[in-house]
């Protein structure tokens, strides 16, 4: 194998040959990656361990009172949304010569309430989304 240019037929031996794979692996590790400086480690440590950098990442996390007021939001907004549409939906399609007129209405609103239940649907993820982020 080449250092540079490899043929189609080489990358697919490299696929299907185990042996190969290994080889090919190898002489990348060897050839072609660059190796870290010796006090990456310690330097990121004592990087992160100063204030600026711990105050600027501190900045973004959001305290509990403000997590549970964002919550108490979402939640009151998707509550208000649900009772305005249980109060503007028919409980069942009407019959009868307003049939033409309610059925668009019906529709639209059942659009609304699909669009609504995905979007709160979408918040809850996202806050659980957040609290994942913050527990790593």
């Amino acid at each position: 194998m080449e250092n540079r240019d490899l043929s189609w037929e080489d990358l697919e031996q490299i696929r299907n040959d185990d042996l190969a794979a290994e080889e090919f692996a190898r002489r990348v590790e060897q050839d072609f990656l660059i190796t870290a400086p010796r006090d990456l480690k310690e330097s990121v440590i004592k990087r992160c361990s100063q204030p600026d950098v711990q105050l600027s990442a501190g900045a973004r996390a959001l305290s509990r009172r403000t997590r549970l007021l964002l919550y108490s939001l979402k939640v009151g907004a998707a509550v208000a949304f649900s009772v305005l549409m249980l109060a503007l939906l028919p409980p069942s399609l009407p019959s009868g010569p307003d049939v033409r007129f309610s059925v668009p209405f019906y529709q639209k609103a059942r659009q609304i309430t699909d669009g609504l239940n995905r979007m709160s649907y979408e918040l809850s993820n996202w806050e659980v989304y957040l609290y994942d982020k913050e527990k790593e």
